[in-house]
């Protein structure tokens, strides 16, 4: 058996005098003892050196290697353990213990352990591995600082005498620590005389039992487990000798001991004699742990009886005469029993127990016949135990059902009073939800007839006939509600339920908006399977295609809402289009130069998606050579005279055209208009008015027309005008206006006085001297159609006598 590792600790109190050399004044000293594992237990493969155990841990230091937080707890899951986590107290001390211990060794003194935080520079909740939130962390000085944000986990700092840091968890060159849990138990220990039963393992929660010798007992558990901190549960059973001794023979038996020994768990088993049986006591007693032998001592006692007493009026059953055996008595036809037992048993002894049946002879009469049915006697006897059995006639049955057989009793009566035929119904009819019966009729062949209400589907037989039996010749249907939903309204259109309802039978209707039409189903209805018949219809717009273009023809089509309103033009020399066209889009047609349009020109694209009208066709036309006229000449534009072509005329010089000068091939072969003629050019006949004489040399181009004003008038712009080629006469007329001499001006010492207060033609202006002044020169003068007043102007002269005054 492998020896365990003991450890000590002594807890000293503060005051402790350290004198080992006298006890006198000492305090009480307190000692602990820890029993710990070997190391052995541990993780198989890794070195002594690197393994300790403490407070039933493992744990295994490894220095000889680095690694990242991740990869350092991925190596010790892998051996069934974790990094070191959870510890406190004397394990912290312990740690630090170890680790200084293995100073020399280690390449860096930072060590994982299994503390970690959340990512982020917030969080501030340190975890150990397992998830328990560490309450208590012993950081060394200035830490935690997470100085780069990026500092997760946790490690021993041999710099700081072992206390925490937080450092980054990627950091793949640091030792690190696993801890775990014992891997076996080791040697049990086993008492003497004991042993523990094969096969068996000292792994972690594996079980073992002891056993003991043959005729000894365990004294305590027979089995112990495992545990987790490496220990046996529990303590090892001893093993007790014991004898129950001899046992007392029996009377007419004899006792057969197993193995022929009366120790621990021997085995005693009792028989008896022939026509004996053991009662009272138990066949089988075992030696139990107590010295003493189980159960009772058991009795033979003689099991034979002679043959059973006979009973008048009844038969017996004689199943044996031994002990246990019965016999069973039973009445004969006629008779009932009053009183006794209908088996007895065979005891121990010899004897039948209990007392015999007694049978007496009873008779019911004849059965009472009943209104439409017959009573029949099975075995034809009305004794005690006949049976009358009533039917009815067809189309009837017997009520209440149950005295349909009636038996003959014991009191010499029927066991019933006789029951009645009646006409078979049925019951009234159950109505199913949503639905109705058709029928009040409910008596035997009778039927009804089950509807549905509208929504509903019949489920099952509609028509149902009253059997014989009563009942309905099948289950009353259902009247399942269906219905089908709320359709989508297809694009550009609309539904219309008929009634308001999407249950069985609805009737749904489709329609389309302005310029839709529908393809497909118009109508769909509400089918038993829940679903819409058909399917969705669409609406798509109706669109005329593209229009026929007549031979020698050229359409132009507007209002095709995919060219952007622009006009499409399509001649002969373009491809085949396969274009569509909107409802309203407008097709003209014309023809090629020399043809004309035969029928309706313009055609629209109507609702029907079709375009209105039936095409026109190009037919050539010529009209000819157009006549010459006189004083002029004609010009062909192309050089042709077909439909559409055009001539232009024109005149000689000083001759104008009278008629169109253009002239067009018209449809009908002719030229459009008369032709037109090339009139010598005259001037507008010029009259005199407003004072204004006008005479005229000529009116044709050339001539003059000389333009004069009454006398005291003159003409303003040129007074001749020319007949010009182009019929009109040059320039404007002229005006007339009347002469004005303006003011003669004043005359020194005397004034002038204007007649009228006007200067125009043949007014008068009056001379006056002041006195002692005499005119010299004409007392009036007058206004002449030169613009010139008549005469000299006169003066105020002295006279000469004023002067000598």
């Amino acid at each position: 058996m492998r020896s365990r590792s003991v450890f000590y600790r002594r807890l000293v109190s503060p005051y402790t005098n350290f004198n080992t050399h006298s006890f006198k004044k000492q305090p009480i000293r307190l000692y602990y003892v820890r029993i710990e594992f070997s190391i052995d237990r541990c993780a198989p493969g890794s070195s002594s050196n690197d393994v300790a155990v403490f407070d039933n841990k493992c744990y295994e230091f490894n220095v000889n290697r680095g690694a990242s937080f991740a990869e350092a707890r991925q190596k010790c899951q892998a051996t069934s353990g974790d990094i070191v986590h959870g510890f406190r107290g004397s394990s912290s001390t312990f740690l630090a213990a170890e680790l200084e211990r293995r100073k020399p060794r280690l390449k860096t003194q930072l060590i994982w352990i299994g503390a970690q935080k959340e990512p982020g520079l917030t969080s501030r909740t340190w975890k150990w591995v397992n998830g328990d939130v560490i309450t208590k962390p012993t950081w060394g000085k200035d830490q935690p600082n997470n100085y780069n944000g990026e500092q997760n986990c946790v490690v021993l700092d041999g710099g700081r005498e072992w206390l925490w840091n937080d450092v980054g968890c990627n950091l793949d060159y640091l030792h690190w620590i696993c801890q775990y849990t014992p891997m076996t138990c080791g040697s049990p220990e086993i008492k003497i005389n004991s042993t523990i039963a094969s096969p068996y393992t000292f792994k972690v929660s594996s079980v073992i039992e002891y056993q003991c010798p043959e005729g000894h007992s365990t004294q305590g558990p027979a089995k112990r487990t495992c545990g987790a901190n490496g220990f046996w549960t529990g303590s090892a059973p001893t093993c007790k000798y014991v004898d129950c001794g001899p046992l007392n023979g029996i009377e007419n038996g004899t006792i057969t001991l197993e193995n022929n020994r009366t120790t621990y768990m021997a085995i005693a088993k009792y028989s008896c004699n022939q026509n004996y049986s053991l009662s009272n006591g138990d066949a089988k007693r075992t030696c139990t742990d107590e010295g003493k032998w189980s159960g009772r001592t058991p009795q033979c006692l003689f099991d034979w009886c002679g043959d059973p007493p006979e009973v008048q009026g009844a038969t017996m059953n004689i199943m044996g005469h031994k002990a246990g055996s019965a016999v069973t008595y039973s009445c004969q036809q006629g008779f009932v029993a009053i009183g006794g037992q209908q088996e007895l048993k065979c005891g121990l002894g010899g004897e039948w127990v209990g007392k015999p049946l007694v049978c007496r002879f009873v008779d019911c009469g004849p059965p009472q016949i009943i209104e439409n049915g017959l009573a029949t006697l099975i075995n034809g006897t009305t004794t005690h135990g006949s049976i009358v059995e009533y039917t009815c006639e067809q189309d009837y049955w017997l009520q209440p059902h149950t005295s349909r057989r009636q038996i003959c009793t014991k009191e010499a009566k029927w066991s019933a009073d006789p029951p009645t035929c009646q006409l078979i119904t049925c019951q009234e009819p159950e109505v199913p939800t949503g639905g109705y019966v058709v029928g009040y009729d409910f008596n035997i062949h009778s039927s009804i007839e089950y509807h549905c209400d509208p929504g509903h589907k019949l489920i099952g037989i509609s028509i149902l006939q009253c059997n014989n039996n009563g009942e309905w010749s099948t289950t009353p249907p259902e009247c399942q509600y269906i219905d089908c939903g709320k359709l989508t309204p297809p694009v550009y259109g609309t539904l219309h339920y008929s009634n308001d309802s999407t249950h069985l039978d609805s009737e749904v209707k489709y329609s389309c908006s302005n310029n839709y039409r529908l393809t497909g189903t118009a109508i769909r209805y509400c089918q038993e399977n829940q679903a819409w018949s058909g399917t969705a219809p669409k609406c798509e717009e109706i669109r005329c295609p593209e229009p026929i273009r007549p031979e020698h023809g050229i359409l132009s089509v507007t209002g095709n809402d995919r060219s952007y309103g622009r006009t499409l033009i399509r001649t002969s020399s373009d491809p085949i289009s396969t274009s569509t066209y909107k409802i309203g889009a407008l097709v003209k047609y014309r023809c090629e130069r020399g043809y004309k349009v035969v029928g309706e020109p313009i055609s629209n694209c109507d609702d029907t998606g079709s375009w209105t009208g039936v095409i026109p066709q190009c037919v050539y036309v010529d009209c000819g050579t157009p006549e010459s006229i006189d004083n002029g000449k004609f010009n062909l534009v192309s050089n042709v005279t077909y439909y559409g072509s055009a001539v232009l005329y024109e005149c000689d010089e000083h001759f104008q055209l009278d008629g169109h000068g253009r002239r067009l091939c018209l449809e009908n072969g002719t030229w459009s208009s008369e032709t037109p003629k090339c009139q010598e050019i005259n001037c507008d006949d010029l009259k005199s008015e407003n004072n204004l004489l006008v005479k005229v040399t000529s009116r044709t181009v050339g001539g003059t027309a000389e333009y004069t004003c009454p006398r005291g008038y003159f003409t303003i712009d040129n007074n001749t005008r020319h007949c010009l080629p182009k019929g009109s006469w040059s320039g404007r007329p002229p005006t007339c206006q009347m002469v004005n001499c303006k003011h003669p001006g004043a005359i020194e010492n005397g004034r002038v006085i204007i007649m009228n207060d006007t200067t125009t033609y043949n007014s008068a202006a009056e001379y006056h001297c002041i006195p002692h002044f005499q005119r010299m020169g004409p007392y009036m003068r007058k206004c002449l159609d030169d613009g010139q007043w008549s005469g000299e102007q006169p003066y105020c002269q002295l006279i000469s006598a004023a002067i000598s005054d």
